[in-house]
């Protein structure tokens, strides 16, 4: 798709979404959500979307961390099945009480790790007991650092199957590296840091340098920040290569050009990347990505980078509110 058309659809999607979801939403959550719709090449669709936020307040108490402001986005999550917004806002509530019931906390959080959740239910348990195992052992390498927006990668990374003590320490042994090679220490990293595990746990030392020159890339040629270093571990152990690097700066800088990223030029960097990375579904074969990193691999990868966003977004509007 030419860059000019894939602006034309991020800008008709937005207006869509902000007309729907009403002009209280945080511009944030609205640039998520479009961000959503066309990195997974979904249209949106209004029915779709209203009947999605009308299930969700149905079922959600009025105490719920769905009631929050994070509620459209929500929403959009449940459009992607096939299935009714009926049957997906019951079999998320499951999920997170599933998640519940294995120990982890009633939060944003634990409703974005039900997303990246197996919809067999036979699975369920397995999956929310693997989930805390690694959660837990990721506690005791950052005990204050680790907290619940951490819950979503410890879902998608637990689904490896890893010993979770080895797994958590690579974590460590990444952030640790990657902070010494110049990344801003924090929770940022600290996703980066899990990313960098998803398909060995191995650590690779060339992994950290090559992670540090895709930052550069983007961070001289775009508004890369932290924010965005999780979409960085997920470029670098899917073996990017730098012509598609390019492509994605290319369609950021395009993007920058639209008046809905005046205010919001990072988004502009986290919808080019995010559209990349659904590329990489659709032309696997053409492209230099690690032939490790099957098509399920990359659509998870895309689920957990839309919740890490969610996340990020839902501690900027938290910190915003305190102020």
């Amino acid at each position: 798709m030419h860059l000019d058309m894939i602006r034309d659809e991020v800008e008709t999607t937005y207006d869509k979404v902000k007309s729907l979801a009403g002009w209280s939403v945080d511009k944030n959550v609205v640039l998520t959500i479009t961000s959503y719709y066309v990195t997974a090449a979904k249209e949106f669709n209004a029915v779709d979307f209203s009947r999605a936020m009308a299930a969700l307040k149905e079922r959600a108490g009025w105490f719920s961390p769905l009631r929050g402001h994070l509620l459209p986005m929500m929403a959009a999550f449940l459009t992607q099945s096939d299935d009714s917004v009926d049957e997906e806002a019951d079999r998320l509530l499951v999920k997170q009480r599933v998640l519940k019931q294995a120990g982890f906390r009633n939060t944003i959080h634990s409703y974005l790790a039900a997303l990246l959740m197996n919809d067999d239910a036979s699975q369920y348990q397995e999956e929310a007991d693997q989930a805390k195992r690694l959660y837990d052992a990721m506690k005791k390498q950052h005990y204050f650092l680790t907290s619940d927006d951490d819950y979503a990668y410890a879902m998608l990374l637990g689904k490896q199957g890893e010993n979770p003590e080895e797994h958590a320490k690579a974590m460590r042994a990444y952030y640790d590296a990657l902070r010494k090679e110049g990344f801003r220490a924090g929770n940022e990293l600290q996703w980066l840091s899990q990313v960098m595990t998803y398909i060995d746990i191995t650590f690779q030392p060339q992994l950290v340098k090559r992670a540090w020159k895709i930052y550069g890339m983007l961070r001289d040629d775009t508004k890369a920040k932290p924010v965005h270093y999780p979409m960085i571990g997920f470029l670098t152990v899917f073996k990017v290569g730098d012509g598609e690097i390019q492509e994605i700066i290319r369609l950021t800088r395009q993007l920058e050009q639209s008046k809905r990223f005046k205010w919001n030029r990072e988004m502009a960097l986290s919808v080019a990347a995010g559209h990349a990375m659904h590329q990489m579904t659709e032309r696997a074969d053409q492209v230099s990505v690690s032939l490790a990193a099957s098509v399920e691999m990359i659509l998870r990868a895309q689920q957990a980078v839309m919740a890490a966003t969610v996340a990020a977004v839902a501690a900027s509007s938290a910190a915003s509110s305190s102020n």
